[in-house]
């Protein structure tokens, strides 16, 4: 039976997990439900429950793949629940299982609650600390008083202190505020160069994040075998998240066997845990492994990495930008350790010192497929190793690292006497007020727009979603449709009739990649079919721009009832629909 003080502590946790859960829901629970990646993954989970519900859609009929077990779990929400609401409940599980992990590492760390806030802020939403650097938020008067007070408070904390040691945190801590609020300009997501995110929309991935940081603050306790089924959990939710996962793990224990690594008995123990947890990957596994390598010009990795996920899997295509933004988030890492170093005890080190200078190790560990990636990416012409997503942990990891290693440094440099704990509170106050104050207005108009779903934020139209009404109420179930292979990507779940193809929409086996690619192609025009790499504004220009006869030739070619596009393309075919945005043709009977 707990004790009082036992239950209390859980309640404080439960509020700690709470007050990080509405941090992350205010700007991300209502944002693009059923639009970016979920248009994708949760059509494919209501298939997978539910065969009969579009059975003549190429795409939605694939191969289950790595996500069979996250289709099964939220296939059957979507059939009884509908979209927005599993898109909503799928994304509070998710973000659950982030806040539970973040907390549980603060704890660890020793990093209080309004402090591992501003961390979760500086990596969630930097586009608010990038309108303060600006100085935009206050009165030309306000700014000017603000920064020099600043400058006073600043020039008096690092000058005037007797310990070397706390001017040189000061100084480094300095450094350090000054890139975040300028290297937040480089900022466009939460990844640092490669456009992996951590918590967004409900699939596959999100899940296994949320597992994998329970896994980490289970990990810098040393309960090894409950982190390793965990950890096992992810990866039957995604494959290559949970083996990097497991990867960096396994490399952490190795870095100081001694101390870390338990005896072979215990480890076997931990490696068949892993392989429990992660049993319903094994199919996947084999069949990607077992398919044959296809021979030709056009390889199935190829298309992967080079044509339509070069911007998270090319290296060489990463904008200038980009790469300063890695480098921020190096430098930012190595000051934030430094200060750290610089506080920790002279004598024996304590466990919060311990768990930080862990957590510091586990984030360098989880670069190292990162720099054989951009080594081996120069010499990976077909993408056969890229198309693994050597960038994907790592790319997460260490913004996410970086931010709450920061707070750990911040809160050990201003905390040590009262006057600056007061600052400090003072500061992440202001911070914490002025993200949630202009986020409300943002977050109530997402609210409301929900009833009319699906409405702009999805990126509908009042033009576009009186055509699909139109299709779903009056046309076969098994109707056809021909639509831009680009535009459009949620033409499917909102008419509930089979399509052609999509851009966005790439199947996961080498044979189905280049199928795919055929398709869109020939969606694009007789002029791409024969290219070797094609473009979404090529395929777009094409598809706009495809005269009657190769129109009606696609649509004999694939059995199709009916052809959409917007109404400036005019074609010799007969109209089933129009309004004052969009065309639906259908086919000469």
């Amino acid at each position: 039976m707990l004790t009082k003080s036992s239950r209390a502590s859980l309640a404080f946790i439960g509020l700690e997990i709470t007050a990080v859960l509405i941090l992350i829901s205010i700007g991300l629970l209502l944002k693009a439900n059923m639009s970016v990646n979920e248009v994708d993954v949760l059509p494919l989970a209501r298939q997978y429950a539910d065969p009969t519900w579009i059975p003549g859609d190429w795409y939605l009929n694939q191969p289950a793949g790595y996500r069979e077990l996250f289709q099964a779990v939220f296939g059957k929400l979507i059939v009884s629940w509908g979209f927005l609401a599993t898109s909503i409940l799928g994304r509070l599980i998710c973000y659950g299982l982030v806040a539970s992990g973040l907390v549980l590492i603060a704890r660890k760390l020793e990093l209080n609650l309004l402090m591992l806030l501003v961390a979760v802020s500086l990596f969630l939403y930097p586009n608010y600390y990038r309108q303060i650097a600006s100085l935009n938020i206050l009165p030309e008067d306000s700014v000017k008083w603000i920064v020099c007070s600043c400058m006073v408070i600043v020039i008096r904390l690092t000058l005037f202190r007797r310990s070397l040691n706390l001017r040189l945190s000061l100084l480094l801590l300095l450094i350090a505020i000054g890139l975040f609020f300028a290297g937040t300009k480089a900022w466009s997501g939460q990844g640092s160069i490669a456009g992996e995110w951590l918590v967004g929309g409900l699939e596959a991935k999100a899940v296994a994040y949320g597992l994998i940081l329970l896994a980490i603050a289970l990990m810098l306790r040393k309960r090894y075998r409950a982190m390793a089924l965990i950890l096992g959990i992810a990866t039957s939710f995604h494959i290559l998240v949970g083996v990097y996962a497991f990867l960096t793990f396994l490399g952490w224990l190795i870095l100081k066997p001694l101390t870390r690594l338990p005896n072979k008995q215990e480890f076997g123990l931990i490696i068949l845990l892993y392989l429990v947890g992660s049993s319903f990957a094994f199919k996947s596994i084999v069949e990607h492994f077992l398919t044959v390598n296809y021979v030709g010009s056009l390889q199935p990795s190829y298309i992967y990495v080079f044509v339509r996920l070069s911007h998270h899997l090319n290296p060489l295509s990463w904008t200038l930008w980009k790469w300063i933004n890695l480098i921020t988030h190096l430098v930012i890492l190595a000051i934030s350790v430094s200060i750290i170093w610089f506080k920790q005890p002279t004598e024996r080190l304590s466990q919060q010192h311990i768990a930080q200078m862990e957590l510091c190790e586990f984030t360098l560990i989880s670069l190292i497929p990162f720099l054989l990636g951009i080594a081996i990416a120069p010499f990976d012409t077909q993408g056969r190793f890229l198309q693994y997503y050597p960038f994907r942990f790592g790319d997460i990891v260490l913004p996410l690292n970086t931010c709450l290693l920061f707070a750990c440094a911040t809160q050990q440099t201003l905390n040590h006497t009262r006057w600056h704990s007061r600052l400090l509170l003072l500061i992440s106050c202001f911070l914490l007020t002025y993200i949630t104050v202009n986020q409300m207005p943002i977050f109530r108009h997402q609210f409301q727009s929900l009833s009319q779903f699906p409405s702009q934020e999805q990126g509908v139209d009042q033009q576009w979603k009186d055509l699909c009404n139109w299709v779903r109420n009056n046309t076969p179930k098994n109707a056809n449709l021909v639509s831009s292979p680009v535009e459009f990507d949620n033409i499917t779940w909102i008419t509930e009739r089979p399509i052609i193809a999509k851009w966005k929409l790439m199947a996961q086996n080498k044979a189905g990649i280049l199928e795919w690619y055929n398709r869109i192609r020939e969606l694009g025009g007789d002029s791409l079919i024969n290219k070797l790499k094609v473009s979404r504004e090529q395929l777009t220009k094409g598809y706009n721009r495809l005269t009657t006869a190769q129109a009606k030739a696609i649509m004999l070619k694939y059995q199709a009832d009916y052809l959409v596009t917007r109404i400036q393309h005019q074609l010799d075919i007969p109209v089933a629909y129009r309004n004052q945005s969009y065309v639906l043709y259908r086919k000469e009977r």
